[in-house]
C-alpha cells in the first residue's frame, strides 16, 4: 500500500495499492484503497486507483481483482469507473454482509 498524499497540502489522506488478500488466484493481486472519511467523494480514490492500475500494467500484470462489500455503493462506483466488473463470485458473512468479487484485465 502507498500513501495517498494531496500535493498542495502535503497531507496524507489514505492509502491505495495492491494486496495479496489470499482470496484470488496466485499472481493476480487485489486493488485496495481506503481514505479518511472527510476526503470521500472528491475523486481521490479514482485518481489513486488509476495510478496503481497503470503501474500494475507496466509491471506485467495481466489481471487485477478487487473485493468490496455489497452495501458499499461508493467504492463499487469507483471500481466501475476504473474498469472493474463484477463476477458471479460472492461470499456471504452474517456480520459484515456479502462480499463481491470484481476483476479487470490490464
Amino acid at each position: 500500500m502507498l500513501a495517498i498524499e494531496r500535493k498542495a497540502a502535503g497531507d496524507v489522506i489514505g492509502a491505495c495499492g495492491l494486496i495479496d488478500g489470499g482470496r484470488v488466484p496466485d499472481g493476480e493481486p487485489e486493488l485496495a484503497f481506503e481514505l479518511l472519511r472527510r476526503f470521500w467523494h472528491h475523486g481521490y480514490a479514482t485518481e489513486a486507483s488509476l495510478a496503481i492500475l497503470d503501474w500494475a500494467k507496466s509491471s506485467g500484470y495481466e489481471r487485477l481483482w478487487a473485493t468490496v462489500r455489497e452495501w458499499n455503493v461508493a467504492s463499487r462506483r469507483v471500481l466501475a469507473r476504473v474498469g472493474f466488473t463484477e463476477t458471479d463470485r460472492k461470499e456471504t458473512d452474517a456480520v459484515y454482509g456479502t462480499t463481491l468479487f470484481l476483476t479487470t484485465p490490464l
